[in-house]
């Protein structure tokens, strides 16, 4: 069984997550709930959870202040959020886990599963650049999953991301490359509203400050500064165009 705890100052929400669990996740067994978090040392002392669901926003102590207090994470997180899509946002680029409330059960058991699969990560570099980002309001790093562990670079020095099957290839403006296992889709989704970004072709999304040269053809092909030329979709030709100014 999976020891977990539900931390949220809602109790209609630690209600209702319960009850997804029970009936959804059984390997999971809630040790513990409180809407208190400053209750929640002296619990995670007590029951030792490997799994937290952990709500963001809380009267005295938010989520995020609650995690800060631990130089290293003996527990794995889940955040649960109301709809606020710049704290989605800076939750994604951080390559955190999230379920938006109300909570879905198909979502619920996805985040379980990636429990499972050892594939959810929680540091304490993530939980500080998550506080930086919302203190700043300013979503310009993302945190990269490889094989080797998180990876922070800057959005600015993205140049292209590429879809390779079901990964996505991030290459930098120094030539260096990052191989996630996330889709480009994914990518899309997280980035969206980001300024600069562009989703040239259902294969690559391009950073358009790294764009050279523009061709001409049916769709067209996009030149990179490092002169790495990819396909514009056709169907994306005059949103692209638009996007500049002609002489």
């Amino acid at each position: 069984m999976i020891k977990a705890a539900i931390i949220d100052d809602e109790y209609h929400g630690i209600n209702a997550l319960q009850h997804l669990i029970h009936k959804y996740c059984p390997e999971v067994e809630v040790v513990f709930t409180t809407q208190h978090s400053l209750d929640a040392p002296a619990l995670f002392e007590q029951h030792k959870p490997a799994l937290v669901f952990l709500d963001i926003e809380m009267p005295l102590q938010n989520g995020i202040e609650l995690l800060q207090q631990f130089s290293t994470l003996p527990f794995k997180v889940i955040f649960t959020t109301a709809y606020d899509q710049y704290a989605i946002q800076a939750i994604r680029l951080n390559a955190l886990d999230y379920l938006l409330k109300p909570v879905d059960r198909q979502e619920l058991r996805a985040a379980v599963d990636k429990y499972l699969q050892n594939e959810l990560q929680t540091t304490p570099l993530q939980v500080a650049e998550l506080q930086r980002m919302q203190h700043e309001k300013v979503l310009d790093t993302i945190a990269l999953s490889t094989g080797q562990g998180l990876t922070f670079v800057k959005l600015a020095d993205i140049m292209l991301l590429e879809a390779i099957s079901c990964y996505t290839s991030i290459i930098m403006k120094d030539g260096t490359k990052h191989l996630v296992s996330k889709t480009l889709a994914l990518f899309e989704e997280a980035l969206d509203g980001q300024p600069g970004f562009f989703r040239a072709h259902k294969s690559y999304m391009v950073n358009l400050k790294f764009i050279k040269q523009y061709l001409k053809g049916e769709g067209g092909e996009i030149i990179l500064q490092n002169d790495q030329s990819i396909a514009l979709s056709r169907n994306k030709k005059q949103e692209f165009l638009a996007l500049f100014t002609k002489v």
